[in-house]
C-alpha cells in the first residue's frame, strides 16, 4: 500500500470459507490537503506470495461550506442547513452529540432544534460569555456493509453574554427540554418541583437551589407538551446523583425499568401526558451538599400495546427485548431530563433537642456555680464564727 504518510490499514473481516479478507484503509486529511488530489495505491498478496495487479484511487479533498442559519434563544438553539448547499445530507443518517437525538427536515432544509441543556449540548464558560456547543454528525447503521454517503461533521454554537439573565437561570433551574423526532414532530418535556401533593404551585425557578430538610416530602412532576393528541408519556427510570450527571458512578435508583425502587416513593393520580410523584428527602453519605434528580422518558402513541409505554414495569430481560423491538412509528427515543439541585438546609440555631441539652448544661453549670459559692460562703462564715469564739474566750489564769 502506498499513499500519504499517515495512512493506515486494519483487518476488518476474514471469511474462512471463501478465503476473502476485508481490509480497511484509513486516512484523515489535514487543512493543508484541502484542494489536493491524493493518490492511494494498493495490491493484495496471498500467503504463498502471489500478488494482484496494483489498483489506485484518487481522493479529492474538498472543504465544503454549506449555507446555514442558526437561531439562539434563552432556552433553545435551532440550526437550519440548506440541503442544496451540502452534498450527502440524509436526515436518517444524522444525529447530534447525544446519539438518541435525531434531526428533521422539510423540502429545503435539515433542521436541528435542541434545548441548551439536552442532546449532549456542552457548556463552555469564558470570562465574559457562556458558549453552548453541539454538532451534527453522520453515522452508519450497525448492519450496513457499505456506504455511499459522505461523512458529515457540522458544529454549531450559541454564545450569550454573562450579563444576560441566561447565566443565572441555566446554572440552577432547568428550563423546558425540546426534542424533534420523525413521526412525533417537536415536543417538550417539563420537569418541575412542587410545594405540595396538590401539584397546584411549582417551586419558583428563581429560588433554586431548592432547600429541604431530611425526610421532608419532595414533590415532582414531569409533563410532555406535543401537538399530537394521541401521545402518552412514560417515565422509565429516575435516579438521584450528587452531581448534575445522570451517568455519575454514585447514584440511587428511585424508578428502574418502570418499577418503583425507593420505599418512600408515592405516585399520584396522573393522565397520559403527566407523571407526578413524591418521596422523602435524603442525602448521600459523605461530603455531598446537593442532590439532582434525572429521569429517562419516552413518548409513545397511546393505545399501541407493542410500545414501551404499554409494558409498564418490566424486568431487565423483557426490557432488553422490548428495547430491540422498538417501533419508530410507535415510540420516541429515550431522553434524559433532570432537575435540581436540592440542597439541605443547615440550621444556625440547632435543633430543639440541642437547645434543651444546652439549657440543661447551663442549668447544671449554674447549680454547680451556686453550690460552690454557697460552700465558699459557708466556709467563710464558719471561719468568722470560729474567729469570734477564739477572740472572746476566757483565758485561764493562775489567780483562780
Amino acid at each position: 500500500m502506498s499513499g500519504p504518510l499517515n495512512i493506515t490499514k486494519s483487518l476488518k473481516n476474514y471469511n474462512s470459507n471463501s478465503g476473502v479478507i476485508d481490509v480497511m484503509i484509513t486516512w484523515t486529511p489535514t487543512e493543508n490537503d484541502f484542494g489536493e488530489h491524493i493518490p492511494i495505491c494498493f495490491i493484495a498478496e496471498t500467503a504463498s506470495g502471489y500478488q494482484s495487479e496494483m489498483r489506485c484511487i484518487i481522493v479529492v479533498v474538498v472543504n465544503e461550506i454549506g449555507e446555514a442559519d442558526i437561531e439562539c434563544t434563552d432556552t433553545t438553539m435551532t440550526l437550519y442547513i440548506s440541503k442544496s448547499s451540502v452534498r450527502g445530507l440524509h436526515e436518517n443518517h444524522l444525529r447530534l452529540n447525544d446519539p438518541t437525538c435525531s434531526v428533521t427536515s422539510n423540502g429545503s432544509h435539515i433542521i436541528a432544534s435542541v434545548s441548551l441543556n439536552s442532546c449532549g449540548t456542552k457548556l463552555e464558560e469564558t470570562e465574559n460569555d457562556l458558549i453552548f456547543r453541539n454538532e451534527i454528525t453522520s453515522f452508519d447503521h450497525p448492519h450496513d456493509i457499505i456506504t455511499r454517503k459522505h461523512q458529515i461533521e457540522i458544529p454549531f454554537i450559541c454564545k450569550f453574554p454573562k450579563k444576560s439573565r441566561l447565566s443565572a437561570s441555566f446554572k440552577a433551574h432547568k428550563s423546558a427540554y425540546l426534542f424533534t423526532e420523525a413521526g412525533f414532530g417537536s415536543f417538550t418535556y417539563l420537569f418541575e418541583f412542587y410545594d405540595s401533593s396538590a401539584f397546584s404551585r411549582m417551586i419558583n425557578p428563581n429560588t433554586y437551589p431548592v432547600e429541604v430538610e431530611l425526610q421532608d416530602m419532595i414533590y415532582m412532576g414531569i409533563q410532555v407538551q406535543s401537538s399530537l393528541s394521541t401521545t402518552q408519556l412514560f417515565v422509565e427510570s429516575c435516579r438521584a446523583t450528587p452531581n448534575d450527571n445522570p451517568n455519575d458512578p454514585l447514584y440511587y435508583d428511585i424508578i428502574s425499568n418502570g418499577c418503583i425502587e425507593d420505599e418512600t416513593t408515592v405516585v399520584y393520580l396522573n393522565n397520559q401526558t403527566d407523571f407526578r410523584f413524591g418521596l422523602e428527602a435524603f442525602n448521600f453519605i459523605g461530603n455531598y451538599e446537593q442532590v439532582f434528580i434525572s429521569c429517562t422518558v419516552i413518548l409513545c402513541v397511546a393505545g399501541d400495546p407493542s410500545n414501551r409505554c404499554a409494558q409498564g414495569c418490566t424486568n431487565v430481560t423483557s426490557f432488553g427485548h422490548h428495547h430491540h423491538k422498538r417501533s419508530l412509528a410507535s415510540q420516541s427515543q429515550r431522553h434524559f431530563i433532570s432537575q435540581g439541585p436540592l440542597r439541605f438546609a443547615r440550621s444556625s440555631s440547632g435543633s430543639p433537642g440541642s437547645n434543651l441539652n444546652l439549657n440543661l448544661n447551663i442549668l447544671v453549670v449554674a447549680v454547680a456555680f451556686f453550690a460552690a459559692v454557697a460552700l465558699v460562703c459557708g466556709v467563710l462564715i464558719y471561719k468568722a464564727k470560729m474567729a469570734k469564739i477564739v477572740k472572746y474566750e476566757t483565758v485561764p489564769s493562775a489567780d483562780f
